[in-house]
């Protein structure tokens, strides 16, 4: 990524931000298909539709971790391994946190999501918060 977009995240959601001749940063659409420019040359595309599971009332907090994971990643929950390496980009990282986030109710930080190098480098993020 240049240094005219940058990714932020917040607690309301994840999205790009491209910056403006005047030196502000202006807002991108990534919510809607299409709408991104940024989204539209990584191939950013929205969490499959199973991700809702991941907040039923009987799925503990790990498994819905590797639902959520698995539902950005595209492929199957049962392919989700602990030891299987994340091939994402930074903003889908950073939108697997900000689900995280909202799972447990617990903040993520930014580095620890960009330095996790496995599916189960982001469930012990859950996992240690949760422990705590």
């Amino acid at each position: 990524m240049s240094g005219y977009v940058r990714v932020r995240r917040d607690w309301i959601d994840v999205r790009h931000e491209f910056l403006q001749n005047d030196g502000t940063w202006m807002t991108a659409k990534c919510a809607e298909p299409g709408f991104c420019r940024q989204c539209n040359v990584d191939g950013e595309r929205k969490p499959m539709e199973f991700i809702e599971k991941a907040w039923g009332p009987d799925v503990d907090v790990a498994h819905a971790a590797r639902i959520i994971i698995a539902a950005h990643l595209y492929i199957p929950v049962k392919l989700a391994d602990d030891d299987a390496v994340l091939r994402t980009t930074d903003f889908c990282r950073l939108w697997i946190a900000y689900h995280l986030e909202i799972l447990h109710g617990l903040p993520i930080a930014d580095a620890d999501v960009l330095a996790a190098r496995t599916i189960g480098d982001l469930i012990s993020l859950v996992s240690m918060q949760e422990a705590a």
